[in-house]
Order: C-alpha cells, then structure tokens, then sequence
C-alpha cells in the first residue's frame, strides 16, 4: 500500500498523470488489515487495558474478572461475524457495487467483517478458557 501511494503520488507530481485507482485501493486495503489485525492483536495481549484497580487483585480474582469481561468481547466478535455475514450475503444476492473508479463489488470489501469478528470470537474463547483455568484451578496465570 505505501509503494502504491508513493508511486502515485511520483506519477502527479512528477510525469502529471495521477493513478486514480490507488487511493480507492488503499481504503479497501485498511479495512482488511484492520479486521485482519484485531483477532492477532488479541492474541499477542496488546490491545488496551486500563487495569487500576484489576492489576492490585490476587491473580485469580483477576482471572475471573478478565474471563467475564472478555467474554463481552466474544459477544462482540459474534455479533460482527453474525451480521457482517447477514450484510455480506445481501450484497452479494443484489449484486451492490461501490460507486467509484473499479465499481467493486461491496460484498468482497464486507466480508473481511464477518472473518475478522469470527477472529475476534475464538480469541476471546480462548483467552477465556485460559483465564477460567487460572480462576477455578488456581493455574498459573496466562
């Protein structure tokens, strides 16, 4: 995506001829890598906590406040996979194309949605399961 801009942007300024496709490319492409890049960044811990007061309780009192918590993020993940696949299925029955320069078919750039929410869910389940194990058997902490 960054050579794409930069070669457009070469192209203007330089030879006078803009590659209009590109910028239209490039928002399809961040909301891949965003939808892409959620499910992998909760499983690498690196999406946002504030954890004043979890991060002064015993591990598996904390454990099981984690465990509750995310499992409102897999309701989240269920919901953008449930609908977004509702959404991406509609478009594709009527044929909805985005007005632009390539008139794309909207259900290709919708159903990254529904992948990236069923991401989300196992990552949440997962993290869930681990975190029930620290709280009910005392395991180490994940």
């Amino acid at each position: 995506m960054r050579f794409a801009i930069s070669y457009s942007v070469l192209m203007r300024y330089l030879w006078g001829k803009p590659v209009p496709w590109v910028v239209e490319v490039s928002s399809y492409l961040m909301l891949y890598v965003t939808f892409l890049a959620t499910g992998w960044l909760l499983y690498q811990d690196g999406h946002v906590e504030v954890d004043l007061v979890v991060g002064n309780l015993k591990p598996r009192t904390r454990a099981a406040f984690k465990a509750i918590t995310f499992i409102g993020g897999a309701l989240v993940g269920f919901i953008l996979a449930w609908k977004g696949t509702m959404v991406t299925v509609d478009y594709l029955r009527r044929g909805v194309t985005v007005i632009g320069i390539l008139n794309t078919p909207q259900f290709l750039l919708i159903a990254i949605i529904p992948v990236g929410g069923l991401l989300l869910l196992f990552g949440f389940v997962l993290k869930i399961c681990n975190f029930a194990k620290v709280a009910l058997k005392g395991e180490t902490a994940p």
